[in-house]
């Protein structure tokens, strides 16, 4: 009786961490999605650094409210705001965790690191509400944190191949242990909700994992000029000058480099008059597309500056669900062929079983 119970509890004790393996999946997925798709944190952060310690230590990964939820901010907020130095430090992601010390009478606020013993506004403007992202939850003026599990998802993130075979062998081991009398057997409904997990988790992965952002910056004018600076990103497609009443085009191509067919939306944000030539289409394996996009030159005059969003979504069932919104997109194919493939494998197991 007692080798039985302790053979018992092993193995619900081995559950359970598996299961506290898939919460991780899931969390590692959205950090994935909220950082590709938006370029910014959404609901989670990780912590890069020392300049908040002892508060937060490199690899915590911060809760937080995005804009336009987080409420309002006081001093002793600790926000995430963008980094308009983004790009120049490499591997840094593209905001700062910092805490605010002071609000300006126009709204603007002054922030800095806990354990910095400057400002952030000796080397940059005092931060927009625009700019802030979101704000971290505090409990008794302490952050909700995952201590460390930064550190993990960063190893995940850069080793994404070892991650899918690491998740998928999950799927096999958590199938949900059940007791009946003396025996030990498998909950097909366990394997099935750990099954839908990986799958919904690893598919939304995959789609914005090929997700990119382009940064085309122009200048209107009424003569020719040659445009000098004016983004952060040292990687912006620099169209220069055009003239009013006339044009400049920015052509790219998008590849299907999976197995699997792909819905592409294209989402054009910015102030600025375009045409494109299309912004929502299937490509299959091995298959590429041309995209154009048509600046004209009108409006104001001076810096104009777009964000073209290309989102490459998997599907296996190549049908169009043109939203108007790219985000609700992916979700929508995610879950589709999630329920998909599900039911293509239970169909399996019970004609197996059968047999």
């Amino acid at each position: 009786m007692s080798s039985y119970f302790l053979y018992y509890t092993s193995v619900k004790c081995f559950k359970i961490l598996i299961n506290v393996l898939l919460i991780l999946l899931i969390v590692f997925s959205i950090i994935i999605t909220s950082s590709n798709l938006f370029g910014r944190p959404t609901f989670l952060a990780i912590t890069y650094g020392y300049s908040m310690f002892p508060v937060l230590k490199p690899g915590d990964v911060i809760i937080t409210i995005p804009e336009p939820l987080a409420g309002p901010i006081t001093n002793g907020s600790i926000i995430v705001f963008k980094d308009p130095d983004y790009g120049k430090i490499p591997g840094y992601p593209p905001y700062i965790i910092h805490q605010v010390i002071s609000i300006l009478p126009n709204g603007t606020f002054i922030t800095k690191g806990i354990n910095d013993n400057f400002i952030d506004q000796i080397y940059m403007s005092p931060i927009t509400p625009s700019d802030v992202y979101g704000k971290a939850i505090l409990i008794n003026g302490r952050p909700l944190i995952f201590p460390y599990l930064g550190q993990i998802i960063v190893f995940l993130r850069s080793n994404i191949i070892f991650t899918i075979i690491l998740f998928s062998i999950l799927i096999f081991v958590n199938t949900g242990i059940s007791k009946k009398g003396k025996t030990i057997k498998f909950s097909k409904v366990a394997f099935t909700i750990s099954l839908g997990v990986i799958i919904f988790s690893l598919l939304l992965i995959l789609s914005t994992f090929f997700t990119t952002y382009t940064t085309i910056v122009y200048s209107v004018s009424n003569r020719q000029g040659i445009l000098v600076g004016g983004v952060n990103q040292p990687s912006a497609v620099n169209l220069g000058v055009i003239l009013y009443n006339q044009s400049k085009q920015y052509s790219y191509t998008v590849s299907d480099r999976l197995l699997f067919p792909v819905v592409v939306a294209i989402n054009v944000l910015g102030e600025g008059n375009y045409t494109i030539n299309n912004n929502y289409f299937i490509l299959y394996p091995k298959e590429s597309h041309n995209v154009t996009i048509i600046i004209l030159g009108n409006g104001y005059k001076g810096l104009h500056q777009l964000v073209v969003k290309t989102y490459v979504i998997v599907t296996l069932l190549p049908f169009s669900i043109n939203m108007n919104d790219p985000l609700l997109s992916l979700l929508i194919y995610t879950s589709i062929n999630t329920l998909a493939l599900l039911s293509f494998i239970i169909i399996i197991v019970m004609n197996g079983d059968k047999v």
